[in-house]
């Protein structure tokens, strides 16, 4: 963008310089029409002719000056231009070799987990309650599956002992429902 500034610039100066240039010619012109031509005044008409050449001289030497100026940068801008170019290059290609290196042989990395718990912190105590409610409900639902493990092997033996005997009576399925009940041992 600075260099189209500055090109911007020095093109507003040549205009500067040529619009300029051109009202004085424009004058001189206006000058020269304006004035009466007398033979007598013939080495007056010289001089001024001298002088209006050298005003051409100046000015055309002015406009060299410019567009040489204008010349000079656009080559720096050009300069400039292949210098970030270079350097854009030589960056991209020491990226590329890198990344071929590291590709090659990478570098192993070492990862560290750091992990502090502090009771008073509200995510913790709710943690830790969570916890121990559903350890709660393990320890009981447990229980009463235990239980009804249980029901089932002594329902088990019972059927077995009724098997061995041969039959029972209802007092006897009374009797052996105490027995197991009641008297474990």
């Amino acid at each position: 963008m600075a260099d189209n500034n500055n090109t911007f610039v020095l093109f507003e100066e040549i205009k500067n310089k040529l619009e300029t240039i051109y009202r004085e010619l424009k004058e001189l012109k206006e000058k020269e029409n304006g004035s009466v031509s007398l033979p007598v005044q013939s080495t007056l008409a010289q001089s001024d002719e001298q002088k209006e050449q050298e005003l051409l001289n100046q000015y055309e030497q002015r406009t060299k000056d410019v567009i040489n100026k204008y010349i000079g940068v656009q080559v720096r801008i050009k300069d400039e231009k292949a210098k970030s170019m270079d350097k854009l290059v030589a960056s991209v290609l020491t990226m590329l070799h890198e990344w071929q290196e590291n590709k090659e042989h990478p570098i192993p990395q070492e990862h560290i987990h750091r992990h502090s718990f502090d009771l008073k912190s509200s995510k913790v105590f709710t943690y830790m309650v969570a916890v121990s409610v559903l350890c709660f409900v393990s320890l009981v639902s447990n229980y009463f599956l235990w239980q009804r493990k249980q029901q089932y092997e002594d329902d088990a033996l019972k059927f077995r002992i009724i098997r061995v005997w041969g039959g029972c009576s209802p007092k006897e399925i009374l009797w052996l429902n105490d027995v197991f009940d009641i008297h474990r041992n």
